[in-house]
């Protein structure tokens, strides 16, 4: 009975499509990504900036901005219900109580006139029926949680440095407990020695809840630090995947050598890091084909013409390539 609940995928995306409008151009954001999360796991979704992992996160909670949207297409099971097909009340019980999201700028995502414990207990009044005051007792107690005084409750977000806002966000996230926590570059306006705290932070909190998590980056060395499984994203679509051990010590993509290429190795004598040549394709005029293909040293014709599928190579590891090593 136990082993039939751990195989059950929390979350399952298949085949997402995104597009946006931008300028009477079609942008496309995400193109045809599938993965799975399972319960209590952490996935991180690292690549450069544009490569759509913001917008596979935004997908999963149905927060794209309607005015530049143009179509979102495939399926996001979450425990087994499809939410892009879910009513927007569902979707509103949903969000912060089953899937909550912590954002890359903490600044931006409290309320710069509200008290930060009030903040927090507007979602454990919403989704867990609580009194108002039993609800800033609990906000308080969450403050506590991620290291911050709950003397300091009632104060503003001005009034905490950059570091405290992002243990504010990360309690209003993980208030209710929820099965998914969406992590998009969380350390991304800290300074280092902050970055390490906030996410020993998350670690630790992620399993006392045993809350799963999709932590968004492009920081391999945060990914080796927290990440179970890794995503590489690029031009919208997954180029490998596999456990952390897989990719870390097995890359097959170029694309993924390329990223580990260009990180600084003490135990190596080199003059200067490699780097990968070429930018990411403009994504309202996509390559066909692979579309790492024109910043790839091992590309040919049937790279940039033909259809790249993602192959298994094992049962924890798979790869969009045909020049697999």
């Amino acid at each position: 009975m136990t082993q039939e609940k751990n195989d059950v995928k929390l979350l399952e995306i298949k085949d997402l499509e995104v597009r946006y409008r931008s300028g009477g151009r079609s942008v496309h954001a995400v193109n045809g990504v599938s993965l799975s999360v399972d319960k209590g796991e952490i996935l991180g979704l690292v690549g450069e900036t544009g490569a759509g992992k913001t917008t596979i996160a935004k997908s999963i909670l149905r927060i794209l901005p309607d005015h530049a949207t143009q179509s979102v297409n495939g399926e996001i099971l979450f425990e087994g219900e499809d939410l892009l097909k879910a009513k927007k009340n569902r979707m509103t019980a949903i969000r912060g109580y089953k899937i909550s999201m912590i954002f890359q700028d903490p600044m931006t995502a409290l309320n710069p006139i509200m008290p930060v414990n009030k903040q927090i207990a507007e979602d454990i009044q919403l989704h867990m029926g609580v009194s108002k005051r039993e609800a800033i007792e609990r906000a308080n107690q969450m403050l506590e949680t991620v290291g911050i005084s709950a003397d300091r409750g009632g104060e503003y977000p001005h009034q905490f440095s950059g570091g405290m806002k992002q243990r504010v966000v990360i309690a209003m996230a993980l208030a209710c407990r929820p099965d998914l926590l969406l992590a998009d570059e969380p350390t991304t306006a800290l300074d280092v020695t902050i970055q390490a705290q906030v996410l020993e932070l998350i670690a630790n909190l992620q399993k006392e809840l045993k809350t799963a998590m999709i932590l968004i980056t492009h920081d391999l060395g945060v990914v080796a630090g927290v990440c179970d499984r890794v995503a590489v994203v690029y031009a919208g679509e997954i180029l490998e995947i596999g456990t952390k051990e897989e990719i870390f010590d097995y890359p097959k993509h170029p694309y993924t050598k390329g990223l580990f290429g260009a990180l600084p190795d003490l135990s190596k004598k080199v003059r200067r890091l490699s780097s990968i040549d070429g930018l990411p394709p403009d994504p309202t005029n996509l390559p066909p084909g692979c579309p790492f293909a024109p910043r790839c040293e091992k590309a040919t014709d049937e790279c940039r013409e033909g259809t790249v599928e993602l192959t298994e190579l094992n049962p924890d590891h798979s790869v969009r390539c045909i020049h697999i090593d």
